[in-house]
């Protein structure tokens, strides 16, 4: 079997991009100017065409020179739009299972083709409504992002709580056969185990406020959600301690009772969900302006903020 038609002639030979391309070179299976393979041409106009790549969505100016210099004026007023787009829809391609359905069987997105719409309508001299499309698509894309990372805080968040739940278990069936007739083990085991809780409550309903935008996600996040849980576990042990300390009688009293161990359980979860107020302290020292999701974005806000 002649299988020679299976890579397209162009896609064999690397082009370089001071190599001239026409329009009517441009193919499916084909290389673009920068050597990018084309997946799927989106839009073909008179003297431009639209399509797209591994890399994102492109345009393929004009083959006259002046109608490219004329092209690549317009899109300039779209290109910040446009280019954080290109970085942030392959983020939301790698988030696997987190985003099962946002493709199409061919490979495409609704980001994709809202790129190509924008980019159609500057060619055809459009640029207002281009560039709200663009903008609007790189919202979308920000809102998205931003849920997924949120998303990978909370299920950091959550194997570390259920890694606590489990190393707690198994720690308080060793104090109860170490030492079956000493209570105070038990009492600060259940003290972290209910601060590691409240922690992870407090994580839980503060999902409307914690936004990880774009600029603001980094991988030292995950390891921030699971400092959060610690910080429970220390929390519920430290307010275990004060009161013992400063409420002496009325805690001897209550852990003298029979429900010694729901005392200590309800110290600790009340001083670990209680570590959110900090953060919410210094958010509203710090002021209520939300960040840019990207710094295009915010760009534009200081455009409208002064016009």
């Amino acid at each position: 079997m002649d299988d020679r038609t299976s890579t397209p002639p162009s896609a064999t030979k690397v082009r370089s991009c001071t190599d001239p391309l026409m329009l009517c070179d441009l193919r499916e299976g084909g290389l673009d100017k920068l050597g990018h393979i084309i997946e799927e041409i989106l839009w073909v106009g008179s003297n431009y065409a639209i399509y797209r790549t591994k890399k994102g969505v492109y345009v393929h100016f004009s083959d006259d020179e002046e109608q490219a210099e004329e092209q690549r004026q317009r899109f300039i007023k779209v290109c910040p739009e446009i280019c954080e787009l290109r970085y942030l829809t392959p983020q939301i391609r790698s988030a696997g299972p987190l985003i099962s359905r946002w493709k199409n069987s061919d490979g495409s997105s609704l980001y994709d083709h809202n790129i190509a719409q924008a980019i159609m309508l500057v060619m055809e001299r459009d640029v207002e409504t281009g560039r709200k499309i663009a903008q609007q698509a790189l919202k979308m894309a920000v809102d998205r992002v931003t849920n997924d990372n949120t998303i990978r805080y909370v299920r950091t968040s959550i194997i570390a709580w259920l890694s606590i739940i489990g190393l707690g278990a198994v720690a308080l069936l060793v104090v109860q056969f170490v030492w079956p007739t000493s209570p105070e083990p038990l009492h600060y085991l259940v003290a972290g185990i209910a601060g590691a809780t409240g922690a992870m409550l407090s994580i839980a309903t503060r999902l409307q406020s914690f936004r990880l935008k774009p600029c603001n996600q980094s991988d030292m996040n995950k390891w921030m959600s699971v400092i959060r849980i610690g910080t429970g576990i220390i929390a519920g042990l430290v307010l275990l301690l004060l009161a013992q300390a400063i409420l002496s009688e009325l805690i001897k009293k209550l852990f003298d009772s029979p429900a010694s161990l729901e005392t200590a359980a309800a110290l600790g979860f009340v001083a670990g969900f209680a570590e959110r107020l900090v953060p919410n302290v210094a958010r509203w020292t710090s002021g209520q302006l939300e960040p840019s999701g990207t710094p295009s974005q915010a760009v534009r806000a200081e455009e409208m903020r002064r016009g």
